[in-house]
């Protein structure tokens, strides 16, 4: 017959946690998926910045160049004037950074424009090297 004492450790040996190298195992396959995740976290944010960019020329853009037009009467010779528009026109922007795209490149600004003739045109490269631009809606 087996005594009390004897059966109690009996299930303390059955009863038994991760081992150290269990616990690192599970640790590394967390790491894993943890650094695929977040290899694909810069294709999602840089889709980001070309549709901030991509609207920034199709609209805040030609808002602000539309903007100065009615006020001053004339387009601006280039978007540092929308920052120090003539006496008497308040700033359309604040900061220079304003007139950056995503990337820390400043906008290109034309007038007249070649691909808007009679009109302007806006654009910035985005790092593939695609160009966006006032003339493509993305339509």
């Amino acid at each position: 017959m087996i005594s009390s004492s004897h059966k109690h450790s009996l299930r303390r040996t059955k009863q038994r946690g991760f081992t150290l190298v269990e616990i690192l195992i599970v640790l590394a396959l967390i790491g894993i998926v943890a650094g695929l995740a977040m290899s694909n976290l810069g294709e999602i944010f840089g889709g980001g910045k070309v549709k901030a960019a991509q609207t920034w020329v199709n609209s805040t853009g030609e808002a602000y160049v539309t903007s100065y037009f009615a006020l001053v009467g004339e387009y601006p010779k280039s978007l540092a004037d929308l920052k120090t528009p003539p006496a008497g026109t308040p700033p359309f922007v604040k900061r220079s950074s304003d007139l950056q795209d995503p990337w820390g490149k400043d906008y290109i600004y034309q007038y007249p424009g070649t691909h808007n003739p009679g009109s302007f045109d806006i654009s910035t490269t985005a790092p593939d090297g695609t160009v966006l631009g006032n003339w493509d809606t993305g339509k």
